[in-house]
């Protein structure tokens, strides 16, 4: 199967050099930078990304768009808020029928997921979703990576059994793909909350409370999204959600450390520290209807706290049970 990954960052570059492990993969890796091209293809390594790792020698790199018109699957690894526009560049060279892969995390305006904007903006169905607990420095390492995929048809279930088989990544599954793309911004909130718990009080008590309350929400925010509430119990759900929360490789869960020790100012516009847990609050918040609002008092918090309507991030922890 010939695969390519677009975006040479540290996702992509963990689940190219993965994906190469199975050698029925021809895995490419697509970068518009040169020189980390040539480097890929020269020395195996990404040291901008793994300063300390060797990729397989299975794996290639290129720069030339005429390289995705033999992609059978193509693993898009952008920052969301450059996906539509790099795929209507290079669409005109994918094959016909190509799978396309979400790795990336974001919703759009209006809560419009990645995989949806594909669909109406790109014009192409043929899109899956995968996501879950996987830090990229883990998946390097060939650690066993649950992720769950998000899929419409039997076609694309098979396929991304195939390419999988052999590697350390495993999948669960689930036709609701809003759900999981929903899901993969929804934990970085209730992360940045874990965080601030933990570095205030240092309880498990404590912190355990917090996560289960955040699980609730974060099951009510699922359903009023559109999400399919069984899909919060699979790894883009309930996996992620630890992880995110409670490892401090987290960005977000390190955001509410910050926070919770007065290390950082509310004005986080002028933090160096850019986290999409921060603009998924007040996309949230404005989204949801005003009676189910009263349901979510972490969110509220959150919203309250970066909206300057409060100068400290502080819980009532009865207001949370009540």
């Amino acid at each position: 199967m010939n695969i390519l990954v677009l975006g040479a960052g540290t996702f992509g570059t963990a689940i190219a050099n993965e994906l190469s492990v199975n050698t029925t993969n021809n895995v490419v890796l697509f970068s518009r930078n040169q020189s980390k091209v040539d480097e890929i293809n020269t020395d195996n390594t990404n040291k901008s990304c793994f300063p300390n790792k060797h990729l397989t020698k299975f794996l290639s790199a290129t720069s030339d768009k005429n390289e995705i018109k033999n992609a059978d699957i193509i693993f898009i690894a952008l920052p969301s808020s450059i996906i539509l526009k790099n795929l209507n560049v290079l669409k005109s060279s994918f094959k016909e029928g190509v799978l396309l892969v979400n790795l990336s995390k974001g919703l759009f305006a209006d809560g419009v997921t990645i995989v949806e904007s594909i669909k109406t903006s790109i014009g192409i169905d043929n899109v899956v979703t995968l996501k879950g607990p996987s830090f990229a420095v883990e998946v390097m390492e060939h650690a066993d990576t649950l992720l769950t995929l998000g899929y419409t048809t039997n076609a694309q279930h098979q396929i991304m059994y195939s390419i999988i088989k052999g590697t350390s990544l495993h999948i669960d599954c689930t036709t609701d793909i809003r759900g999981v793309e929903v899901l993969s911004v929804l934990k970085n909130i209730y992360a940045l909350v874990l965080g601030v718990v933990d570095a205030k009080y240092n309880s498990p008590n404590t912190r355990f409370m917090i996560l289960t309350k955040a699980f609730s929400e974060t099951k009510v925010l699922l359903k009023s999204l559109g999400g399919a509430e069984d899909t919060l119990f699979l790894a883009c759900g309930f996996g992620d959600l630890c992880m995110t929360s409670l490892n401090d490789l987290s960005r977000n869960r390190t955001l509410g450390l910050l926070i919770g020790k007065g290390f950082f100012s509310v004005d986080y516009k002028s933090n160096s520290v850019i986290l999409e847990g921060l603009n998924a609050i007040e996309m949230f918040h404005d989204l949801i209807e005003e009676d189910v609002l009263k349901e979510l008092p972490l969110l509220n918090k959150l919203y309250n706290f970066f909206a300057n309507q409060e100068r400290e991030l502080e819980f009532m922890f009865d207001e949370l049970f009540d």
